[in-house]
């Protein structure tokens, strides 16, 4: 049985080979049904135990076989990297649907949560609320993951439509992250800025927002959002980085993917670095699609000014 995620055997099967593993691996895995249906797809740091609470869940009949793509390599087995993966496998599916228990599942954790923010805005009270909150944009997420948003809701967009485009500086930058700072700060947080690059703006979160589980939603529901109805398409894309910002050069990704290889080698790739420019990073890559895609965003993750990764396929 490959962990390429390209076999498919039964949930037992992968159960039993990681049996023995000291620490079974991080992953992405789907899961079918009795049909051959595939039933729900997620990425997980411990394949096994995944697999073990799906079908707990989901039940035998809805989690009878599954496919696995393991990440044995910390390096490449970043959270970024694996999310990209699964989100990749879903919309690999025909016409781009959404497996059954996903979209289940999606919708019972927006109903918590949603249910969880009234409960504590009826105990405490709208402004004592905000000092319990775990992230301001939490919610908006959740709604947005099960596709619930009230459709009567002013969005961002469309608060800011008649407003003018600011001009992509730090100075500007800074000031706009003004309006969500005073909510991180009650949070536990805050937000610096740290660089901008090839309109890539790189922030960094701070305190309890730089830990909490909520901190991707804080990212993509809050800070990018805000920043491209200020900035427009000025701005690519928001990444928060740690203390510790690596040098992007040739040499460096080089010496990156050298670290890599021994993973990589193991599933039938080789990669080189071609080109580096203006934050697009060409790579000549021999090898199966799926390991060049987790490359491909292990370097983004890696390097956050990567604004594109390029897989140039040799024979």
């Amino acid at each position: 049985m490959p962990e390429d995620g390209t076999a498919r055997a039964s949930v037992d099967e992968w159960l039993a080979r990681y049996a023995d593993d000291a620490t079974p691996p991080a992953g992405v895995f789907a899961t079918y049904d009795d049909a051959g249906t595939v039933t729900y797809i997620d990425f997980a740091k411990n394949v096994a135990q995944a697999l073990r609470s799906t079908r707990a869940r989901a039940g035998d009949d809805r989690a009878r076989t599954a496919r696995v793509m393991a990440f044995r390599n910390s390096a490449m087995a970043t959270r970024e990297v694996l999310a990209a993966e699964a989100r990749r496998w879903r919309e690999a599916l025909r016409n781009g649907e959404t497996p059954a228990l996903n979209a289940e599942w999606d919708a019972e954790d927006a109903r918590d949560a949603a249910g969880s923010a009234s409960t504590v805005k009826a105990v405490v009270g709208d402004e004592a609320a905000k000092s319990v909150m775990v992230s301001p944009f939490a919610a908006e997420a959740a709604a947005a993951a099960a596709e619930k948003a009230d459709a009567g809701a002013e969005s961002l967009d469309e608060k800011g439509a008649d407003e003018p485009l600011l001009e992509l500086t730090p100075e500007n930058v800074d000031k706009a992250l003004d309006e969500v700072r005073p909510y991180l700060i009650a949070d536990g947080g805050n937000v610096e800025l740290v660089k901008i690059e090839n309109g890539i703006v790189a922030v960094r979160l701070n305190g309890a927002c730089g830990t909490c589980a909520s901190s991707s939603a804080t990212m993509k529901g809050g800070i990018e959002k805000l920043l491209k109805q200020k900035f427009g398409s000025a701005v690519d894309e928001v990444v928060n980085v740690g203390e510790d910002l690596p040098e992007m050069s040739v040499e460096t990704i080089e010496e990156y993917l050298g670290k890599l290889r021994n993973s990589i080698t193991q599933h039938g790739g080789e990669v080189s670095v071609e080109s580096l420019e203006r934050g697009v990073c060409v790579l000549k890559f021999k090898g199966p699609q799926a390991l060049a895609f987790s490359i491909a965003q292990a370097l983004k993750t890696k390097f956050p000014f990567v604004r594109e990764c390029k897989i140039r396929q040799i024979k």
